[in-house]
């Protein structure tokens, strides 16, 4: 089932160069903002003369006289299944859902390990002790998130279907897997997928409201003399049989000036009771190429902003391009209100908000321009400027307008925004070069952004969450005077106006040579996702996976070189009512394999439980006694 609703994706706008925006109808703000058109494809005619546009200015940017465009406090979901309280998945908007690999209702956890086709069902027993329920095979479909419903697991992954060719008579062949993404919806008590739908794009991603899924994914399009089809296509399978559909021209988009180098493809799901019911609505939107977790959806609307670099003969600028859609979410549908394209780049999906009314917006703007020199070598310049938009929607031209903006003083030279977070009339920024100036933004006056404080230390954090009033956590990493990488670390910090400081800095790992013997490296996940932190403001804790690892040699006759491979999960108990808000930290190890990895994915609360998961089993700690809970969860 599809609809036809007049839909822009930002996603369109890749590769508008600023110079061809002047015959966009809207206005220019200091080329700060620009408004453009959007229009329906309508004919494969039309698609074919779109594309065969873009592979012209794609050859001029390669050949140097053109452009082109590349991409560089917790939720718990009530399932009304009990009194149990749990924490599973950090997300950014509370009613928005963000799938994840692990979900939980508090009486199962279902658990996608990374890189199997499998979900595990841990199932929480009276006592809190876990037992492996049942395994979900999944054949040839590969899990990316889970969404729990009462009566449904909404699965989101990729399908591979292999491809063979053969070469000449020496029975030579090659093969590869071409990914399709997929969406089961699979029955809690009988787990039966009861729906699935097969798409011919890849998932940027997605979010759950209610019971709608809305999905953002894109395709690749090639312009050809050959027959191609440039059709999304949609593989609607239930009752075992399957239903092949093609989305119409007619639901296809483009802006002005926009050469047409992918398709980014928005589609809705809503999932009823009845699986006969189960429909999806969808769209689709010309000019873009992939732009990943760039995604702000509040109740009402969702926004999307792409990175967009554009290139000339000896420079380059960068852009990023903003659309809003109003979402439908008892039809799974979404309607297109406005787009525009501001300075910069965004960094991810913190770097967007939307409160009282008012979008903001933060992003970096590089630009570079270079000479060759008449005898030898070239020169070159660059610059960085970093912004933070606060636009307002004007539905009745589909435009934004500029109410507020900042660049002077958000960074010191050549630094470049490292993390965002927006809370209510206030803006964290995080810049970093050399040192880490975290900027406490005063929004209160949307039309005049003001810095109210900002704090310097070495190192930068990548996510920032508050903790109370007043009071801020950071996680990112250590780095000495000169800018270099020493480690990962978490931060406490006053952020009230006129007392800021750092109040506490823990250093999780440290990166370096030891007694010129060995050498140690630490990574968690949890530096660049969210969704891996366990927290609770509530409960005062936070919690991640780190993974560790160090090789070197022992000394004697001769050396005897080692490698050892760590898997941990930190859980700190945070209270800002001491002097020192973070606390040593509980750390649950888990063994590991001598032929493949087996980090900890993730930590889930169940009470006074923490649950952590990992493809070797699961390791329950218990808060009250302060203590692993033997045995574990064997896979």
């Amino acid at each position: 089932m599809k609809t036809r609703s007049k839909l822009l994706s930002l996603l369109f706008l890749s590769f508008v160069p600023l110079a061809l925006l002047s015959g966009c109808d809207g206005p220019s703000t200091d080329g700060l903002l620009y408004n453009t058109k959007i229009h329906a494809v309508g004919s494969k005619a039309k698609m074919s003369s779109l594309l065969k546009e873009a592979e012209q200015e794609n050859a001029k940017a390669y050949s140097g006289s053109g452009f082109f465009n590349t991409d560089d406090g917790p939720v718990a979901e009530d399932s009304g299944s009990g009194s149990r309280d749990y924490v599973d998945t950090n997300e950014q908007v509370e009613g928005v859902r963000e799938g994840d690999i692990v979900k939980t209702d508090g009486y199962d956890i279902y658990y996608a390990p990374r890189y199997h086709n499998v979900i595990r069902v841990v199932a929480v027993e009276d006592d809190y002790d876990v037992t492996l329920a049942r395994t979900i095979e999944l054949g040839n479909t590969y899990v990316e998130s889970l969404y729990l419903l009462d009566k449904y697991l909404v699965v989101i992954g990729y399908t591979y279907e292999e491809d063979l060719g053969y070469g000449d008579e020496e029975v030579m062949y090659y093969r590869w897997w071409s990914p399709t993404g997929t969406v089961m919806v699979i029955d809690r008590s009988t787990f039966d997928v009861v729906y699935q739908l097969i798409t011919d794009s890849f998932f940027m991603d997605h979010r759950m409201i209610e019971n709608s899924v809305f999905l953002v994914s894109h395709k690749y399009l090639y312009y050809g003399e050959t027959e191609y089809e440039y059709r999304p296509i949609y593989k609607e399978t239930r009752d075992g049989i399957t239903e092949v559909e093609y989305l119409d021209y007619d639901s296809m988009y483009y802006f002005d000036d926009s050469p047409t180098y992918g398709m980014n493809v928005l589609t809705g799901i809503k999932i009823t009771d009845e699986p006969d019911d189960i429909f999806y609505t969808s769209n689709a939107y010309l000019g873009a190429s992939a732009s990943y977790k760039k995604m702000y959806v509040s109740a009402t609307d969702m926004y999307l902003v792409e990175s967009v670099y554009h290139y000339d003969d000896n420079s380059y600028w960068t852009t990023s391009v903003i659309s809003q859609y109003v979402l439908d979410i008892d039809n799974a549908n979404s309607s297109y209100v406005a787009a525009a394209i501001v300075a910069g780049i965004s960094l991810n999906q913190f770097s967007i908000d939307v409160y009282d009314g008012f979008l903001r917006v933060a992003t970096t703007e590089r630009e570079a321009s270079w000479a060759f020199l008449e005898f030898f070598g070239w020169s070159s310049e660059n610059k960085i400027t970093n912004h933070l938009f606060i636009l307002k929607v004007v539905a009745e031209s589909e435009s934004f307008e500029l109410i507020g903006h900042m660049s002077e003083g958000l960074g010191k030279p050549n630094e470049e925004i490292k993390s965002v977070r927006f809370e209510g009339e206030t803006a964290y920024i995080v810049t970093f070069l050399l040192t880490d100036p975290l900027y406490i933004i005063d929004l209160s006056k949307p039309s005049e952004p003001t810095i109210a404080g900002q704090i310097v230390q070495e190192g930068f954090d990548t996510y920032q969450h508050e903790w109370g009033a007043g009071n801020l956590i950071g996680i990112g990493y250590d780095a000495d005077q000169f800018g270099s990488i020493t480690g990962m670390k978490i931060s406490a910090y006053n952020v009230t106006s006129g007392e800021e400081e750092t109040l506490q800095t823990f250093a999780i790992f440290s990166y370096g040579y030891s007694d010129n013997s060995s050498w140690s490296y630490g990574y968690s996940e949890a530096l660049y996702n969210h969704k891996s932190l366990l927290l609770s403001v509530e409960k005062g804790y936070l919690g991640f996976a780190v993974e560790a690892m160090e090789y070197g040699y022992t000394d004697g006759a001769e050396r005897d070189w080692y490698y050892h491979y760590h898997s941990y999960y930190y859980l700190f108990k945070i209270d800002f009512s001491k002097e020192n808000p973070i606390a040593d930290p509980i750390i649950i190890q888990h063994p590991t394999s001598d032929d493949y990895y087996l980090g900890v994915d993730r930590g889930v609360m169940i009470d006074d439980y923490v649950y952590t998961l990992s493809d070797y089993g699961v390791i329950t700690y218990s808060l009250a006694a302060d203590a692993i809970v033997e045995p574990p969860l064997i896979f």
